[in-house]
């Protein structure tokens, strides 16, 4: 299974980023998971005041719960390794991890403006960059796109994954 993230400060389109690489990578006949990195604190929505959700509190080390063909799994301390392992077991061909900015997988970093640049100095693992900015990002160790050309960066990282 091959695994990318795609990271970006809140509301710099990484959502959207992931959207098309989803789509681009399903018509290539590959099985394509995401995994989201809820960022903001406290529970993602859908959670509270769920009857899975107090067994969860209540003591049991994993609550899930079914339906409409949506599963649903909550515990006190995901770990992303675990979460992968669970990816495996549907034999997904590709991962995309959406956030998790720390982990060490090869990354796609979302520039908006000039106070995102931190994040390049940040991060382990950079691949490309795609970035509204219209200077050049010399000092950076990957490969440039420009926001408005996001085609061009989704066959770029798909040559790279051999797909």
């Amino acid at each position: 299974m091959q695994i990318f993230q795609i990271i970006g400060y809140k509301n710099s389109g990484k959502t959207t980023l992931t959207c098309q690489f989803i789509k681009e990578l399903s018509k290539r006949n590959l099985r394509v998971a995401s995994l989201k990195h809820h960022g903001h604190g406290g529970l993602p929505l859908g959670i509270q005041n769920t009857d899975s959700e107090k067994h969860r509190q209540a003591g049991s080390i994993i609550s899930g719960v079914i339906g409409e063909h949506i599963l649903q799994l909550s515990t006190d301390n995901w770990q992303l390794t675990q979460l992968i392992k669970i990816y495996e077991i549907m034999h997904i061909d590709v991962l995309i991890l959406e956030g998790f900015k720390h982990e060490d997988f090869p990354k796609i970093v979302l520039i908006s403006d000039e106070r995102d640049l931190r994040l390049l100095h940040q991060l382990t693992n950079v691949q490309a960059v795609l970035s509204t900015l219209p200077q050049n990002l010399n000092e950076v160790d990957a490969v440039i796109f420009q926001k408005n050309n996001t085609t061009e960066l989704i066959q770029w990282y798909c040559n790279l994954l051999g797909y």
